[in-house]
């Protein structure tokens, strides 16, 4: 009963994902692929983040979808002191663009623009070059190799070739030709009244009884330290979320998750939500181990972020908010290459117009 549960949970919550990414006309389904040295991720609403993966040096492009996307660069050389300039094969870019050396907030040096116009000329100049370097020995140096095929891509997905504000394959066509980014924020019904629970530490042990073939399954063994960390929490007058934790890592917690009624938890369904990401094998992928996991009856949100190794230079993180029927994805960050970026800096892979602003004003 729990897996046939479990099974139309997803399958309904796939289908709502589906039809969220067809919903806003020039918002796509998500992607995340690799030319060669780089990684590109391009979101649901067509903003695209375009980065290498060497681990001595980062350099991370960012542009947004539609006419006035903005763009941003940002290079990082994380064995170099101090920025003495861009160098391309050896060669000096002579162009201005804000250096940043290393000092107590950042432990490398560094360049930034969000000019448009400076990232089109760094592109027009490194077209045929093979490394990058912000220093003059060039002994700390990025890949350039794959660079033109992630502009491309992203250029023709963001509808933007021969267009005055692509990257790489700018042409005459005005930027208003560019399709408009998404942007009306999802009509969701209101959170659920917050009615708390009066039998957490029960209904948390009846459900652990009653499902020990998913447990099983999902070879989870919750210890009693383990039952100790798990936690109840209301969703609605009626039901209840169920965190079980399966045990600590080196330095993060995974739980299996459980829908239950709170006067029949014997009957609880595991949660398994959909991921906007394909699997390695071109299928739809879902989520059934939440690392980190916490809910927050209030806001009618559940997070959860897993860190790829300690330093968190790979992971994904993602927000669900909870409608009182299903929850739905709000925002998702996946950085699957644990190459030595910063903590945390993970692409966007899904985003809800409007969602940071208003629950931030809640």
């Amino acid at each position: 009963m729990a897996l046939l549960g479990k099974t139309l949970l997803l399958l309904a919550l796939s289908g709502w994902l589906n039809a969220a990414i067809a919903a806003d006309g020039p918002a796509a389904e998500p992607v995340q692929r690799f030319f060669k040295q780089w990684q590109v991720t391009c979101n649901n609403l067509n903003d695209c983040d375009i980065r290498n993966v060497d681990e001595n040096m980062r350099i991370v492009i960012r542009h947004q979808a539609g006419p006035a996307g903005t763009a941003a660069l940002d290079i990082m050389s994380f064995d170099a002191a101090k920025a003495e300039g861009v160098w391309l094969d050896g060669k000096r870019w002579d162009h201005p663009i804000t250096l940043s050396d290393a000092d107590e907030n950042n432990d490398y040096a560094s360049a930034h623009s969000d000019n448009l116009s400076d990232i089109q000329a760094l592109v027009a100049a490194a077209k045929n070059a093979m490394t990058v370097s912000l220093t003059s020995d060039n002994e700390i140096s990025g890949s350039l190799s794959g660079l033109n095929a992630a502009l491309l891509f992203v250029d023709d997905r963001q509808g933007r070739l021969n267009n005055q504000t692509a990257l790489l394959k700018t042409g005459d066509e005005r930027p208003d030709s560019v399709p408009p980014r998404a942007s009306a924020a999802p009509s969701l019904p209101p959170v659920p009244p917050v009615v708390p629970l009066d039998n957490a530490q029960t209904l948390l042990k009846q459900v652990i009884a009653s499902q020990q073939a998913v447990l099983q399954q999902e070879e989870c063994e919750p210890a009693e330290e383990d039952i100790a960390r798990s936690e109840a929490q209301p969703l609605d007058a009626q039901h209840a979320l169920v965190m079980v934790n399966c045990g600590m890592g080196a330095y993060q917690s995974s739980s299996l998750l459980f829908i239950t009624l709170r006067a029949v938890p014997e009957k609880a369904q595991q949660l398994v939500l959909p991921l906007p990401l394909r699997d390695a094998e071109g299928k739809p992928d879902s989520i059934s181990w939440f690392t980190e996991a916490s809910y927050d009856p209030r806001s009618g949100q559940l997070f959860q972020a897993a860190r790829g190794r300690g330093i968190a230079d790979c992971g994904a993180s993602a927000t669900w908010r909870y409608d009182g029927q299903a929850f739905h994805l709000m925002s998702y960050n996946s950085q699957p290459g644990c190459d030595g970026g910063e903590p945390g800096d993970w692409p966007s892979v899904w985003a809800t117009p409007g969602y940071a602003e208003s629950e931030n004003s809640r």
